[in-house]
């Protein structure tokens, strides 16, 4: 027999093997090998092997739009990423299968093994490409879950806490755990015999026969499992756990297998039953006080009534006998029953927001700032303000509220002036791009716009930004600047009535931006997921 190095033609020097000899190696295999971009999942190199095992011709695989994914499958996407991720960062991963269902020209899926690594350069350096060999699995068992050897599958080569695959042979009533529930289940004995009832008998009663239900019917209708429940250790510990699988058949359509996957969600349970037992008891404490408010406000509106009527009746019958001291306290009376009286509306106000249901509308924001131009003329002419708007949009809202929202800001804005200047206050509107709605929270499905009422008065601090929302909070003395606390407390439960939010942006001497961002229509619940 001749061997290569009988061969003098070739003439080839250890390390200096041509370039057409790696191109031929690759072509050949051994093994279906490609490279893909990960970018977009596209293969930039395909072996012939690759191509004649699935049915497919360079034309198909090089094709514009065609990828790794059309041959894998959606579903099975998110593995490759996880897959891909690893060998990066991980040496030995690259020397560890993952398994996929490979799905071949005329659309039949067959299970392959695969590796993976990044491609090198020369300087060690990875490229952006991928290099996988895929070995088809010639196994009796169709598409396995977990090879029965190494018990390792492709998740099952990753350390993930909390997480494990298994594989229950129907017929045979033999289960097989990845590590990872072992851990879950808390078993040490990775020998001992595990079968359905085994795994039964460590299901909590109170879920046991749910549990057991919901796997049968999925035996019966070949559907899928996606089931929660509980369980109890092997060190009697009880955990929560989530089990996703499915059920494979054979050619005659009968029940095989059932693969899946088990995770320990006890953390994620526990921590999301004391959410909603703090938000259940924080609603609790909100509508206490906020019934507190408004019977407290409702009740003292009359003996505070009193107090300013016979004030006045004192003052206009013993006004020339009241001087010095006595009519400076009566003057004081007087001015504190009436900030009173505009603290103890406000409440209300504020509670009305909270308590009521306002009916909803098309309403146009330009009326809007028509009427509250109307209602400040006086104001508006003392102080020689500007309010300039144009184009706002018409939207679903509550009149009232919007008009309260509109007046709240706009007397701010003049409230607190520049003195050296008149107030100039410019009103504008545009829509919220898809990206400024992420940002803010808001449903992407849902046209927002954002109301922005600029002046060019005192401003403040951006440090109190969001401190002036909250209720009671003053920036300046009753004394400069007379007021409850309360008015930008109301614009805040106001736009979060109509599913939006308000914020603001200021610098000291150079005026303020409040920004209400309100949707063009009142978003049904389920669209604010």
């Amino acid at each position: 027999m001749l061997s290569y190095m009988d061969n003098t033609d070739l003439e080839i020097k250890a390390g200096q093997l041509p370039e057409s000899f790696y191109k031929k190696n690759l072509e050949s295999g051994p093994g279906c090998l490609i490279i893909i971009d990960p970018s977009d999942y596209r293969i930039v190199f395909a072996n012939r092997l690759f191509t004649e095992t699935l049915g497919y011709t360079p034309e198909d695989i090089y094709a514009p739009g065609f990828s790794f994914l059309d041959i894998i499958g959606g579903l099975q996407k998110e593995w490759l990423d996880n897959h891909l991720h690893n060998v990066l960062s991980s040496v030995p991963a690259r020397y560890k299968y993952c398994v996929y269902k490979l799905r071949s020209k005329e659309g039949g899926n067959a299970p392959f093994y695969v590796y993976s690594s990044p491609v090198i350069y020369e300087d060690d350096t990875a490229m952006p490409y991928y290099h996988l060999m895929m070995l088809p699995d010639l196994s009796l068992w169709p598409i396995p879950f977990i090879s029965f050897d190494t018990r390792e599958m492709f998740l099952e080569q990753f350390s993930n806490e909390g997480f494990g695959t298994f594989e229950w042979i129907i017929g045979a009533d033999k289960v097989f755990w990845s590590d990872g529930i072992y851990k879950i289940y808390e078993v040490d004995d990775k020998e001992a015999h595990i079968n359905y009832e085994l795994v039964k008998n460590f299901t909590h009663p109170d879920t046991k026969d749910a549990s057991t239900a919901a796997i049968m019917h999925a035996i019966q209708t070949g559907g899928n499992v996606n089931v929660e429940s509980k369980i109890v250790t092997a060190r009697n510990n009880i955990r929560i756990i989530n089990t996703v699988g499915k059920v494979l058949k054979d050619e005659n359509d009968k029940p095989l297998k059932v693969v899946g996957s088990v995770r320990d969600i006890t953390h994620q349970r526990l921590v999301e039953d004391d959410l909603k037992k703090m938000v259940t008891d924080l609603n609790q404490s909100n509508h206490e006080l906020e019934d507190f408010a408004y019977v407290a406000s409702h009740d003292l509106q009359e003996p505070l009534r009193k107090i300013a009527t016979f004030g006045e009746r004192l003052a206009a019958k013993y006004q020339d006998m009241l001087t010095g001291e006595g009519a400076m306290y009566l003057e004081r009376i007087l001015a504190a029953s009436e900030n009173m009286r505009v603290l103890i509306n406000n409440l209300l106000e504020f509670s009305r927001i909270t308590r009521g249901t306002q009916p909803f509308s098309a309403v146009n924001l330009n009326f809007i700032v028509h009427q509250v131009k109307g209602d400040l003329e006086l104001v508006i002419e003392e102080s020689g303000a500007i309010i300039n708007n144009k184009d706002l949009p018409v939207i679903d809202a509550s009149i009232t509220l919007m008009k309260q929202l509109f007046m709240n800001i706009v007397t701010n804005a003049i409230k607190f002036r520049n003195p050296s200047v008149p107030p100039v206050i410019t009103i504008t509107s545009a829509e919220l791009s898809h990206n400024e709605k992420l940002k803010c929270y808001l449903p992407p499905a849902i046209v927002y716009y954002r109301i922005t009422i600029a002046d060019n008065g005192i401003g403040f601090e951006s440090e109190y930004a969001e401190r002036i929302f909250q209720i009671f909070q003053r920036l300046h003395g009753k004394t400069d600047y007379p007021g409850s606390g309360i008015g930008l407390a109301i614009c805040k439960k106001i736009a979060e009535y109509h599913k939006g939010t308000i914020y603001a942006e200021s610098t000291p001497g150079q005026g303020s931006r409040f920004n209400i961002l309100l949707p063009q229509r009142q978003p049904e619940q389920n669209e604010m997921i």
